[in-house]
C-alpha cells in the first residue's frame, strides 16, 4: 500500500500541471459545500440551548400570528398537550439609562423563562403571581448585555430607567445562554413583565398582540397538539362569540404549533440554505465530471503502461488499486484544501453585514462537518475511480503494447468523455439560470413602481420627552415638531417636510379597531383584515410624492376636531366597491372621543404605496391628521434636492441649534432603507453568481480539454486529411460541427434542466415569470460563446500542424 502511494505522489510530482488543476478544482467543490453545510448544520441541526428542546413549540394564530393573553390562558387551561405557555412582544421603551442603551427590549408573561427552561446566573425572575396585570418594577437582562454594563459577580441594586420607570434588576441570563429568533426574538438584552407596558391591556380578550412559546408534555408530538388547539380554539368561538365571530369568519383556520427551531430560522432560511447546499452540490459535480474527463485523457496516456502492467502479471483488481489510490491521493489533498477554504469562508460569512442568520457564529468545523468532508471525499473517490477504471482498464490491453486498438479506444474514451462535457454544460446552464433569476429579482424589486418617489427622500426620528404624556403635554411636544419641520424647510436644499409615525417601507403593523359605515356591525370587534394606520402631518403627500386620486389632502384646519381621514385605493375599493369613498364615514380605535365611537369623514383617495416593504403588494391604509392623536415621537421625512445623503449633517446640525432637548436619530435615506431591505438577496445573488462563474469556468476548462485530449487522439486522421488535399478551414469547419453538436446536446438539456429548477422553486425568485425569457436565453450565449471559443482554438490549431510531420511522428 505505501508503495502505491509513493507511486501516486510521484505521478503527480510528474505532472504538476494536471496535479495543480486537480487539486484547485476539488478544493473549489469540497469547499464550498463544506463551507454551506457548516452554516446549515449550526443553523439548523445542532440542538436549541434549552433543555429537551424537541418539546419547545411556538403557537401561532392565523394569519397574523399574535393571540391575547386570556386566549392564552384558556390555551393553557383547556388544553392537555401543553405543560406551559408563555407570551411576548417587542417593547421599545424611553431608555435613559447612562451605561448603556439595550438594542432589543421584550415584555414577556410571568412563565417565559421557566418556559424555556433558562437558568439564572444571578438573581432570579419576578415573583409568579398569575395576573399578568402586575408590573412588580424587576427586569432580567442578558449575560451579554449584564458584561456591557460592567457587571460584576453581585446584582447590588442595578437600576434601569425606562419609559421614566426606574426597574430594578433581579436577574442575570449566563453570558452563553442565548435567546435567537425572529421579529422580536433577536437576541433580546433586557425583559419585562408585560404589565409593565402601559399601552398593553394584558386582561383584554381583544388585544391580540403577543406571541407564543410553549412545552409540550412529554410524549406528545407536534400533530397532537395542533388537534388539541384546535379543538379548544372551537370552544372559544363558542363561549366568546362576541370576540370570536368575525375572526373566526376571516380566517377559519385554527391556531398553528410548530417546533421552536423553525421560529428561530423563519421561514425563508432554510429553504435558502438548502437551495444554496444544492448549488454547491452541483458544483462538486461539475468539478468531479471536469476532472473525470481530464483523468480519461491522462489514462488513455498511460495504457500501454497498464498493459506493460498486465503482462508482467499484474491483475484487474492491482490495477483498479493502483487507481483508487491514486484518487485517494487526489481527493485528500482538494478535502484539505477544502476545509482550508470552507474555513476562510465562514469567517467572512460571519463578518457578512448583509447575511442575518440565527446561529451563524456558532458554525464552525464541528464533527458532523467533519464526517460530511470525509463522506464527499469517498463519494468523490469512487467517482473518480469507477468511470475512468471502467473506461480503461478494458480487455485486449495487449494489443496495446503492438499500438492496435487506439481507434477504438480512443473513440470508446471520446465518446465517455463527451457525455462528461455534456453534463457539465447541463448543470452550468442551470446555475446560470438561477443567478439571473437572482440578479433579475433583485433588479425587480429595486425598480418596481411603489407609489411614490424615493431617490430624494431623508428620513429621521424625533423624541420629546417619553412616550406616557399627557394629553397637554402631548400637544406640547406636537408643537415642537412641528416647529422643527418648519424650521427644516429652510434649508435651501429641503423641498418640503412632513411627520408621520411610519414611513414608506417602514415594516409597520399599525392597526385598531376599524369599521366603516356600510358594516357598522364589526365596529369593536375584532377582525383581521383592519387596515395599518398612520398618523401625517400636511403635505406628507407631497413629500413622498404619492398620488392624491380623489379629494384633498389634510390641511391646517384639521386640528383633531373636525374628524377626517384620507384611505387608499385598496381600502376605497374594498368598503365602497363602484362608488366614490368620499363623504363615507369609518371608525378607528386611533381616533378617541369621549362622548362615544370614534367615526372620521373620508376626505380623500390616494395612490397604493409599498408602505411594509417591498416584496408585499399594497394592502388597505388609513390616514388621519397628527392632530387626532399627537405624541412626543415623529418621523421626519424631507424631499431634498440632489443627494439626501450630503444632508444629513445640516439637519444634525439646524436641529440641536433650535431644539437641544429633542432627542435625534436614524438617519437614514430612501436609496439606503431600499438597499438594506434587498441586501441579503444582494448577497445571495452574489454567491449565485460566483457560483455560476466557477461552473461556467470549470465547464469551458474541461470543453477545452476534451477537444486538446480527442485532437492529440486524431492528428493521424487530420494529417491524412490535410495530406490528401482538404482545407484548413473545411478540418476547423468538421471539428466545430462534430462537437458543436455535443454543445448544443448540453445547453439544450440545461434549458429543459432550468425550467424544471425555475419552477420547482418559482416562489423562491421574485418576479421569475417575467425575467424567465431573458434568463434563458442569456444563460445559454454566455455558454456557448466561450464554449465555442474553447472549441475552436484546438481545432485552429489542429488544422495549421503540417501533415508531414504528424504522419513522420505517427
Amino acid at each position: 500500500m505505501f508503495a502505491l502511494l509513493r507511486y501516486a505522489l510521484r505521478q503527480l510530482r510528474e505532472s504538476p500541471g494536471f496535479a495543480a488543476t486537480a487539486i484547485l478544482t476539488l478544493t473549489l467543490g469540497i469547499g464550498s459545500s463544506t463551507a454551506i453545510f457548516a452554516v446549515l448544520d449550526a443553523v439548523l441541526l445542532e440542538p436549541l440551548p434549552f433543555p429537551q428542546p424537541d418539546r419547545l413549540v411556538a403557537v401561532e394564530s392565523q394569519p397574523d400570528r399574535s393571540v391575547s393573553i386570556p386566549t392564552m390562558q384558556d390555551y393553557q387551561s383547556r388544553s392537555t398537550t401543553f405543560s406551559s405557555l408563555a407570551a411576548y412582544r417587542q417593547w421599545s421603551p424611553t431608555q435613559k439609562t447612562t451605561d448603556a442603551p439595550a438594542a432589543q427590549l421584550l415584555a414577556v408573561s410571568q412563565g417565559f423563562f421557566s418556559t424555556l427552561g433558562i437558568r439564572f446566573a444571578l438573581g432570579t425572575s419576578w415573583p409568579i403571581t398569575g395576573n399578568e396585570q402586575d408590573c412588580s418594577s424587576l427586569a432580567v437582562v442578558s449575560g451579554g448585555y449584564w458584561k456591557r454594563l460592567s457587571g460584576g459577580g453581585v446584582l447590588g441594586n442595578r437600576m434601569l430607567n425606562l419609559d421614566g420607570r426606574d426597574f430594578q434588576i433581579t436577574g442575570v441570563l449566563p453570558l452563553e445562554q442565548a435567546i435567537e429568533g425572529s421579529y422580536a426574538l433577536n437576541q433580546p438584552e433586557v425583559f419585562v413583565q408585560i404589565g409593565c407596558d402601559s399601552e398593553e391591556r394584558p386582561n383584554s380578550r381583544g388585544d391580540r398582540s403577543f406571541e407564543l412559546i410553549g412545552r409540550l408534555r412529554p410524549g406528545v408530538t407536534v400533530g397532537q397538539a395542533n388537534a388539541d388547539l384546535a379543538r379548544v380554539e372551537q370552544t372559544l368561538h363558542k363561549d366568546y362569540p362576541n370576540d370570536y365571530v368575525d375572526y373566526a369568519a376571516a380566517l377559519k383556520k385554527p391556531p398553528l404549533v410548530f417546533p421552536y427551531i423553525e421560529l428561530l430560522v423563519g421561514t425563508e432560511t432554510k429553504p435558502a440554505l438548502l437551495m444554496t447546499l444544492a448549488a454547491c452540490g452541483l458544483l462538486l459535480v461539475i468539478a468531479c465530471a471536469n476532472l473525470a474527463s481530464l483523468m480519461l485523457a491522462r489514462n488513455a496516456r498511460r495504457r500501454s503502461e497498464f498493459a506493460t502492467r498486465a503482462t508482467l502479471g499484474a491483475t484487474l483488481g492491482q490495477l483498479v488499486r493502483q487507481l483508487t489510490v491514486e484518487s485517494t491521493v487526489l481527493a485528500s489533498l482538494g478535502a484539505a484544501g477544502g476545509i482550508a477554504l470552507a474555513l476562510l469562508v465562514l469567517e467572512l460569512l460571519k463578518t457578512a453585514t448583509a447575511l442575518q442568520l440565527p446561529r451563524l457564529a456558532q458554525a464552525s468545523m464541528h464533527p458532523a462537518v467533519v464526517a460530511f468532508v470525509i463522506l464527499v471525499s469517498a463519494v468523490v473517490t469512487f467517482f473518480l475511480t469507477l468511470l475512468p477504471a471502467g473506461r480503461t482498464l478494458r480487455l485486449g490491453l495487449l494489443r496495446d503494447l503492438q499500438g492496435v486498438g487506439r481507434s477504438t479506444a480512443g473513440r470508446s474514451l471520446r465518446f465517455a468523455g463527451r457525455l462528461l462535457v455534456v453534463a457539465q454544460l447541463t448543470l452550468t446552464v442551470v446555475l446560470l439560470a438561477c443567478a439571473g433569476w437572482m440578479i433579475g429579482g433583485v433588479y425587480l424589486l429595486l425598480h418596481q413602481p411603489l407609489g411614490f418617489a424615493p431617490d430624494h427622500l431623508l428620513m429621521l426620528k424625533a423624541l420629546l420627552g417619553s412616550d406616557n404624556l399627557t394629553k397637554a403635554e402631548a400637544l406640547q411636544s406636537e408643537l415642537k415638531l412641528s416647529q422643527m419641520a418648519e424650521s427644516l424647510r429652510q434649508i435651501p436644499s429641503v423641498v418640503s417636510v412632513a411627520l408621520t409615525d411610519h414611513q414608506p417601507l417602514g415594516h409597520a403593523v399599525n392597526r385598531y379597531d376599524f369599521c366603516s359605515d356600510v358594516h357598522p356591525e364589526r365596529c369593536r370587534r375584532p377582525v383581521n383584515i383592519n387596515p395599518n394606520s398612520y398618523a401625517i402631518s400636511p403635505a406628507y403627500f407631497l413629500t413622498i410624492g404619492q398620488s392624491l386620486r380623489d379629494g384633498r389632502d389634510f390641511n391646517a384646519a384639521d386640528d383633531g376636531r373636525n374628524h377626517v381621514a384620507i384611505v387608499n385605493q385598496v381600502l376605497a375599493e374594498r368598503e365602497w366597491p363602484g362608488q366614490s369613498a368620499l363623504g363615507h364615514r369609518v371608525h378607528t380605535g386611533e381616533i378617541q372621543i369621549a362622548e362615544g365611537q370614534s367615526w372620521a369623514t373620508v376626505v380623500g383617495v390616494v395612490g397604493n404605496v409599498h408602505n411594509y416593504d417591498l416584496v408585499s403588494e399594497p394592502g388597505p391604509d388609513l390616514y388621519i391628521p397628527r392632530a387626532e392623536n399627537p405624541s412626543g415621537f415623529a418621523r421626519l421625512v424631507l424631499q431634498v434636492r440632489g443627494d439626501p445623503g450630503l444632508l444629513k449633517n445640516a439637519v444634525r446640525t439646524k436641529l440641536k441649534a433650535q431644539i437641544p432637548e429633542a432627542t435625534v436619530f436614524g438617519f437614514e435615506t430612501m436609496p439606503e432603507e431600499m438597499s438594506s431591505e434587498v441586501s441579503e438577496r444582494v448577497f445571495l445573488m452574489q454567491v449565485a453568481m460566483s457560483f455560476g462563474a466557477v461552473a461556467l469556468f470549470l465547464s469551458i476548462l474541461g470543453t477545452y480539454g476534451l477537444l486538446a485530449y480527442e485532437v492529440s487522439l486524431r492528428e493521424k486522421e487530420i494529417g491524412i486529411r490535410l495530406a490528401l488535399g482538404s482545407s484548413r478551414e473545411r478540418i476547423v469547419k468538421l471539428l466545430l460541427y462534430e462537437e458543436g453538436r455535443w454543445l448544443m446536446a448540453g445547453t439544450m438539456l440545461g434549458l429543459a434542466c432550468a425550467v424544471a429548477t425555475g419552477y420547482a422553486f418559482r416562489s423562491r425568485f421574485y418576479g421569475a415569470n417575467s425575467t424567465s425569457p431573458s434568463v434563458l436565453l442569456g444563460s445559454a450565449l454566455l455558454l456557448t460563446g466561450p464554449a465555442l471559443l474553447a472549441i475552436a482554438l484546438p481545432a485552429r490549431r489542429a488544422a495549421f500542424q503540417e501533415p508531414v510531420e504528424t504522419l513522420r511522428r505517427e
